[in-house]
């Protein structure tokens, strides 16, 4: 598919008889994920989110109910779900 793209590249060259190598250049630039940087926020103290499940669906619960689904979740930095760590691989730019 990509053979004759690089055939210029591959073949040799008339200057000294010498065969020219590409250089492949990558770079070194870690991704966001877009997920996580909709839902997390940066703070002083690592990351909060907004408590899921209170935006539809909300008529019939009472207010007790929708009081608890109500604020904000600061993400854990140890135990087996160690957010803080998983959250600073996927927001590099944060």
């Amino acid at each position: 598919m990509f053979g004759n793209l690089f055939a210029p590249l591959l073949t040799r060259t008339s200057f000294m008889n010498s065969v020219f190598t590409p250089t492949t250049f990558t770079r070194g630039i870690a991704k966001t994920n877009r997920s996580a940087y909709k839902r997390w926020r940066k703070t002083a103290g690592g990351y909060k989110r907004g408590l899921s499940g209170r935006k539809h669906g909300n008529a019939s619960w009472t207010s007790s109910v929708l009081r608890k689904h109500t604020g904000t979740a600061m993400a854990t930095s140890s135990g087996h779900g160690n957010m803080k760590k998983r959250l600073g691989k996927m927001l590099p730019y944060l």
